[in-house]
């Protein structure tokens, strides 16, 4: 998808057609399970390209692979007695973005679909693969800010969360009884063609 959307734009100006990279932490939790709070560190890396449609509006794709999931803090282990646990997933995402541009500053909108390639589960030192329990495919919401440090290099803030299950229990109901992805994901950007804001 991300070849395709370069060649759908491939022929415009290497002066309006901008490209990079990002990479990042992120701050993950899994709505649904017993566990609360952003303690699963994680990272994003990937590559973007992004093409303005005027002075203030632009659309990007990204094709990142990130690493999400839960993680049980310490109060809930030794005062709630819960058992120590830890989710790992490993997401190939594809992020579209529009972006309204405003200077240095930026905001976003938009929705990604997301590929899981692996999950694993740490429960009280019980490890295990997985990858089955979960779904393959899921998509997630994704809203932020951006800031131009320079004319290739940036910093963003981006929130994301499921709107499609990563999880299905088998339960009746939509949002109940079902995993939810939650994150908070800080990057940084190197642009390799000078942003035109």
């Amino acid at each position: 998808a991300f070849i395709v959307f370069l060649a759908l734009f491939g022929k415009a100006s290497a002066q309006s057609f901008n490209a990079g990279v990002i990479a990042g932490g992120t701050f993950c939790q899994v709505d649904g399970d017993t566990y609360a709070g952003f303690h699963q560190l994680g990272f994003t890396v990937g590559a973007y390209a992004n093409l303005p449609f005027g002075r203030y509006l632009s659309g990007q794709m990204e094709l990142k692979y990130s690493l999400l999931g839960a993680h049980s803090s310490h109060k809930e282990v030794s005062e709630y007695g819960y058992l120590p646990y830890s989710l790992r997933m490993h997401y190939v995402e594809i992020p579209l973005m529009l972006q309204g541009n405003f200077g240095i500053f930026t905001i976003e909108a938009g929705a990604s679909i997301d590929v899981l390639m692996r999950a694993t589960e740490d429960v009280n030192g019980d490890y295990q693969v997985t990858t089955r329990r979960w779904s393959r495919i899921s998509a997630t919401a994704n809203a932020g800010v951006h800031f131009d440090i320079t004319k290739h290099f940036g910093l963003g803030a981006r929130f994301m969360y499921s709107v499609a299950p990563c999880r299905f229990t088998g339960n009746p109901g939509w949002f109940y009884n079902q995993y939810y992805n939650k994150v908070i994901q800080i990057t940084a950007t190197y642009n390799i063609n000078s942003p035109l804001k």
